[in-house]
Order: structure tokens, then sequence, then C-alpha cells
């Protein structure tokens, strides 16, 4: 079997019929069909699935809120946007697509989101649905700004979201690592590690030197939470909570989001945060020790299984909640008796309990795959290893990565090039200090909420929104998964995979060469060792 072939028809199927394209109508697509939609985060990985998939299904207009860039107008940053490959589809069904998405300038750090009053005036006016996907996802984000961002930019979002004049529904993506220091995680709300509005007051207060302080203690501050990212996650659904006493609100908590798995076009992301990161550094020979337990269950997700599962969850919230709604007047004078209280439902969207893969298994199925579309970019062959220890890990961490590192950056220098090599394994170790919590803890995370979902979906609807975890196979996945990362995050043409297989060809012999040679100059100095101090007899 010609192994290019498959993926050379993979890629033309991006622009071929699929089957839904021949569904028209569904529960689920007419329910947004005509909608005007706010979306933020629209520019981030998630935001840009949801775009596609929103315009695809004919919606009236996406409001979107972006921050503005120097020297670029709202046309050019919306160019940009949709230069991606993700619009290719649509670009082909509707060119003039475009048209139907407004920019806003806006910036979740700011106070009421940095939004002006005239743009404050056009969203209450006119969106219908709200879809909250943005949040500032890094580990190792300051507090100060991660709460502005993920915590205040999300109440002051809802403050504005209470005021639309004919809202239908606010779905808030959070993650399902926000009540991490649980062990079993239920589709509930949690009590938060503090009050929000007391810690969006703290940031508030803070002066530079108090800022600093707070840097230098927050692991202490926010045990036991990881990082300020879940951190502010578990704060920003409590808010999202309070708010859903009166609003249409449903919560969507993804676990590890990776590459698409068929739409808008398969294995596409633009990102290497998490295990995108970690198959992309083992891919290109970078990563060659993980602390991490094999057996482990990976809970990942594929993005668009995400974004179907958003948009299904936003249709039955507004299905279940559009009879008992309090009246605007019970809303305006705080009258709720005899008024039915809705409940937020949470919606955990993870794979561990439908179609659990271990660690060990993804990077099983990452080498083969490998083997057949190496990156030509590489640092070196796949030497991967892992291990449960962290002190082993520390020494591996050495041996492994470090004194390479070393011996390429002095090499570098004697030729008169900048060294690199060890400040790039500064960063890989940062990131894998990041993850080593998410990689060895262990959760259970109950999803009975999204299998009543997707058994409440049509089979139309199963088509147009596929949601169900179970119909993935993981060694199918991880062959696109592999081919997408190969040409979407190290941006290699499959016009140069025979190049880049010859050259890992080389590189293996070469492999086993410096292999030979740098343990035998170890047993080397072992045995010198020992002999010198008399432990050798002969």
């Amino acid at each position: 079997m010609d192994l290019r072939a498959n993926e050379e028809t993979g890629h033309n199927n991006e622009l071929s019929m699929t089957e839904e394209r021949k569904i028209t109508s569904t529960p689920v697509m007419e329910f947004y069909r005509d909608k005007c939609v706010l979306i933020t985060g629209g520019t981030g990985f998630i935001g840009r699935l949801l775009i596609e998939k929103l315009l695809r299904i004919n919606v009236r207009q996406i409001i979107l809120l972006s921050r503005p860039k120097k020297g670029k107008t709202a046309q050019q940053r919306c160019d940009d946007l949709f230069s991606s490959i993700v619009f290719m589809n649509l670009k082909k069904d509707c060119p003039t697509f475009i048209e139907r998405v407004k920019l806003v300038d806006a910036d979740l750090q700011h106070p009421s989101l940095g939004l002006s009053d005239e743009s404050i005036e056009y969203i209450v006016n006119n969106a219908q649905i709200v879809l909250h996907a943005a949040s500032d996802v890094r580990f190792d984000q300051a507090l100060k700004k991660a709460i502005e961002v993920n915590v205040r930019g999300t109440r002051d979002l809802l403050r504005i979201t209470e005021k639309i004049v004919n809202l239908e529904l606010f779905v808030y993506i959070s993650t399902a690592y926000s009540n991490c220091p649980q062990g079993l995680i239920k589709e509930q709300f949690y009590t938060p590690p503090s009050e929000p509005e007391k810690m969006i007051q703290l940031v508030e207060a803070m002066d530079e030197r108090f800022e600093e302080h707070m840097n230098k203690t927050v692991n202490d501050f926010i045990h036991p939470w990881p990082n300020t990212y879940v951190y502010t996650k578990a704060l920003t659904e409590d808010v999202v909570r309070q708010y859903g006493e009166l609003l249409p609100i449903a919560v969507v908590r993804p676990s590890i989001v990776i590459a698409t798995n068929e739409e808008p076009i398969g294995g596409w992301t633009d990102n290497i945060y998490g295990l995108n990161g970690v198959i992309a550094g083992i891919a290109l020979g970078i990563i060659r020790i993980m602390h991490v337990d094999d057996n482990n269950k990976a809970d990942i997700i594929p993005a668009d299984i995400v974004v179907n599962a958003v948009l299904a969850a936003g249709w039955q919230t507004y299905v279940e909640r559009k009879s008992n709604r309090p009246l605007p007047e019970a809303k305006a004078n705080g009258e709720l008796k005899g008024v039915v209280k809705p409940r937020t439902k949470i919606y955990n969207c993870v794979t561990g309990n439908d179609n659990p893969i271990s660690y060990q298994k993804i990077y099983e199925y990452s080498i083969e795959v490998g083997k057949h579309c190496p990156p030509k970019k590489s640092l070196w062959i796949v030497c991967h290893n892992t291990t449960t220890n962290k002190y082993l890990y520390e020494f591996y961490k050495l041996i492994y990565h470090l004194l390479p590192a070393l011996l390429i950056d002095t090499y570098l220098r004697v030729i008169r090039r900048t060294p690199r090599v060890m400040d790039l394994y500064r960063k890989v170790h940062k990131f894998a200090t990041v993850i080593a919590y998410f990689a060895n803890g262990r959760w259970t995370f109950e999803n009975d909420n999204m299998r009543s979902l997707r058994d409440k979906l049509s089979p139309d609807d199963q088509i147009m929104f596929p949601c169900n975890i179970q119909k993935i196979e993981w060694a199918d996945y991880f062959w696109t998964y592999i081919h997408g990362l190969r040409k979407h995050i190290a941006n290699e043409p499959l016009e140069n995979l025979d190049e880049a297989i010859k050259r890992h060809k080389q590189m293996r012999i070469v492999h086993f060469f410096i292999l030979a040679a740098y343990y035998s100059l170890w047993a080397l100095l072992i045995y010198y060792l020992f002999k010198a101090v008399g432990m050798l007899v002969f």
C-alpha cells in the first residue's frame, strides 16, 4: 500500500463533497440559521472552528470581538484571519461569507472589554447568541492578568449579555480541569477557591510592588490549583453560575483539545500547547525523556468534536429553558415567586469514559505513523523515553537533553554560529514541568449530560454535529493527526516527504554510531574510575 497516496487522497478530500452537505435542515441548524452570534476568542484555535461552522450553517451575522492591532485596519485583520486553511472549503462554497462578519474592537483585559458605547449598543440591540471562547490559556500567566482576562472579562461580558434585547443563549467554554483538585469531577458547579468579585477587586487595587510580591508567592496562594489558568477558570465558573440563575446559559468543559478529526479539514491545529507540543517535540527529535505515567488515561478530544458539542449544547439549552425562563417583569422587580429557577447545565466534553486511550498508546500510534511522514527539519530521530520517577527524570534529562545540547552549542560556537540548543531545552523543560501535573494525575469525569445530549440529537444532527467520541477509531485518528502536525505545525509539504525519509535513514545510521561511541565512553570512564579506587583486580 502506498501510504503517501492515502495522504494525497485525504488532502484532496478537503474540497470534496461530504455527506453533511446533502443535509439542508436539522433542528440544530434551524436554531442557529439567520441568527446574530457574538463570539469571543474568534481568532483562537476553537474560535476559528466555531466561526467556520456557524458561517457554514448560515448564521445571519457574526459579531467578532477582536483586539485592535497597530497599523492594521479591521478589513486587514479580517483578511489575516480568513486566510487560514480552515476557511478553504467555505471560500469555495460561499465566496462572500466575509460580508457576514462584523469585527468589533475589544480587549478582555480592559474593563467592559474595552468596548466603545457604540459597540455595546450594537451588541445589545442585535446579538441573540453569545459564545464565549476567549481566555488566556497560558499556564504561567501572572495572576493579575489571568484574573483580568478570564474572570473580570467574563463578568463584564455577562453584564452586557444581560442587557441584550433578544438574548436566546450564552455558552461558556471552560475546561474539564477547572476543578482539578477534585479526583471525581461531576457535571456540576463547585465551591470556588475564592470569592470571584473580591479577587477582581484585589487585582484592580494592586500596585507594581504588590503584583511583584504576588508573582513570587503565587503557587502558595493558588494551592491546590497547579497554575493560574485552571485557578481562574474555577473562579469564572462561579461567576457564570451566578448569572445562570436568570440567563439561558450552558457550560461546556472540554478536556485536552487536540487537532480536528474531520471538519473542516482533518488534522488541523494552529498551536503547540499541551499534547500538540509534546508530539511535535518528540517527532522533531527534541523531547527524548518525559516525566509521565504511560498507563495513565490521556483525556484528549479533537477540536471539531468540541465545537459540535458547544453548538449542540447551546441548542439543547434553548429548548429546555425557553419554557421556564423568568418573565422580564419578574426579573426587573426581583419577584421570582412562582417562577421555576432554571438550572445551568454543565457538559463535560471528555473521552475517558467512552473511548479511553493511554499515553502509551498515543506514543505507539504517533511513532508508527511518524515513520511514514518524518519532518525534514527535525533536530534528530525519534528517541522517546518516559519515567514516573522524578529523580530518574532529572538524571535522564541531563543525559538525553542537557549534555547533547552542550556539545551541539559548543560546536556552534567553534564555527562562530549562535548557540541555541540549550535555550531551546530550557523552554522544553519549563513546558514539561507545567504539563507534568496533568500527565501524572488521575481524574474521573462524569459525562451523563453529554451522553444525554448526544442521544437527543436527530439522526441528521448526528451527521451535521458529530460529537459521539465512541465513533472515533484512535489508530485512524492518529494517522490524520500526525500528518496534520507535519503540515500545519512543522509547515512541511507532502512534496518533501521522500527527501525527509532519506534524511531520517541517514540520521538513524549516524545515531547508532554516536550511541555506540557514547556508551563506550561511559563504560571506559567507569572502568578507569573503578580501577583507580581499587575495585578491579584484573
